[in-house]
């Protein structure tokens, strides 16, 4: 909790959640040549993409800056939003005056929950589906660790870090710290990474429906968009697997769900 409030303290909506200002603040802005640094490639499409599907969504809904301003659902998302008693996210804006200022934050928050949720989150299965990679699996209580500095690494490699075997035996270990008091805790991990990373049956490339009444021309436009951008990640995919390099496709829209849908 400590660790969780001081970086909360830190945060600031636009600054720390948004991609281009994310990437900035880790050095990793376009300019830098990082080659195969896909994150950043696929990202920033998609984060360009929702951008321009937000202000066109914006100006559909919206005639005018002062509508905006006049806009009193608006308005109270804001206050509520920013209030330290309530949502108290520090960084978002505490009002809403022109029509800019709600598309910046709706392409933000859709970012948030789509593009940045799937390339957190969708790798897991391919890091940890392989247990003995998953180097947090703890073998002993933290309790046990010892107070001499010059013993702590001994202990970290033998109870934190995984065991390279011949035999199953790591399948059958239970962990004092694991998902269940006893049993196979390398396979219930196991079980729990699938299940967090199980494809999402709503993708931001298959949401037609749900933009019948409103934003039906700015989510059209936007999956033009969106299929451009498969089609450029499975192209390079393609190339990839042919030169025996590992594809990347997290951050393909058929595969990136519309919010976090766990």
């Amino acid at each position: 909790m400590q660790l969780i409030g001081k970086m909360w303290s830190r945060y600031s909506f636009f600054e720390k959640s948004g991609l281009p200002n994310e990437l900035a603040s880790r050095g990793f802005t376009e300019d830098v040549q990082i080659p195969g640094y896909l994150y950043r490639e696929d990202g920033m499409k998609l984060w360009n993409a929702i951008g321009g599907f937000a202000t066109d969504f914006v100006d559909e809904v919206f005639d005018s800056d002062e509508a905006v301003a006049s806009d009193t659902v608006v308005q109270e998302w804001a206050r509520e939003t920013t209030d330290p008693e309530k949502g108290a996210v520090n960084g978002f804006p505490t009002s809403f005056e022109d029509k800019e200022t709600v598309a910046n934050v709706l392409q933000t928050l859709m970012w948030m929950s789509s593009g940045l949720h799937a390339a957190v989150n969708f790798p897991q299965y391919n890091e940890y589906g392989y247990v003995p990679h998953k180097s947090l699996h703890l073998r002993a209580d933290l309790s046990t660790m010892p107070k001499d500095d010059a013993e702590i690494r001994d202990w970290m490699f033998e109870n934190m870090f995984p065991h390279i075997r011949t035999d199953d035996d790591w399948l059958k270990e239970s962990s004092a710290l694991g998902l269940t008091a006893s049993g196979p805790a390398a396979i219930a991990s196991l079980q729990t990474v699938r299940l967090l990373t199980l494809p999402s049956k709503n993708c931001i490339d298959n949401l037609s429906e749900k933009f019948e009444d409103v934003g039906t021309e700015a989510y059209d436009k936007f999956l033009k968009n969106l299929n451009v951008i498969s089609e450029e990640i499975e192209a390079r995919n393609d190339e990839a697997e042919k030169a025996n390099k590992a594809p990347y496709n997290y951050l393909n829209p058929s595969n990136v769900p519309a919010s976090i849908d766990i």
